[in-house]
């Protein structure tokens, strides 16, 4: 019969610890971020101008670099200007388990700008180069990101 108790209490005990053990993954699990957007801002969350230099003086241009929200949290939409040209894309980040945060970062030379996003330990990581070559406009993936 004394067996039968201390089987019993042993039994009791690991239920327990599984409860505790699911309360807890169900916690993490209602901290994690959404993938849906509940608020998208209408201005750019990041931005970089310079302007460019017309040899008449005539003309107002610039080269401009601009990241907008998504209803994607992890999606951004980059907006490009050179002079009267306009491009676009997209600039997808790596869900950390954190709230986003990227920046457009002026870039080594003229007409150059860095487009990434900050880790957790808030330092920027690089993932996009826009520059200007020539008179072409240029957008590049520089570094790509996974998560383990």
């Amino acid at each position: 019969m004394k067996k039968y108790c201390y089987l019993f209490f042993l039994l009791a005990l690991l239920a327990c610890n599984k409860k505790s053990e699911s309360g807890e993954n169900s916690t993490a699990a209602s901290e994690k971020i959404s993938d849906v957007r509940k608020e998208v801002k209408p201005e750019a969350v990041s931005s970089y101008s310079e302007a460019v230099k017309d040899k008449d003086g005539l003309n107002d241009w610039k080269f401009a670099v601009s990241l907008y929200e998504t209803d994607q949290t992890f999606k951004y939409k980059i907006k490009v200007k050179y002079k009267e040209l306009e491009a676009e894309d997209d600039l997808i980040v790596p869900n950390l388990g954190i709230e986003p945060k990227v920046e457009v970062k002026k870039g080594t030379g003229p007409l150059t700008c860095i487009i990434g996003f900050m880790d957790k330990e808030n330092v920027f990581k690089e993932f996009k180069r826009v520059e200007v070559i020539g008179d072409e406009l240029k957008i590049r993936q520089t570094k790509s990101y996974s998560m383990r």
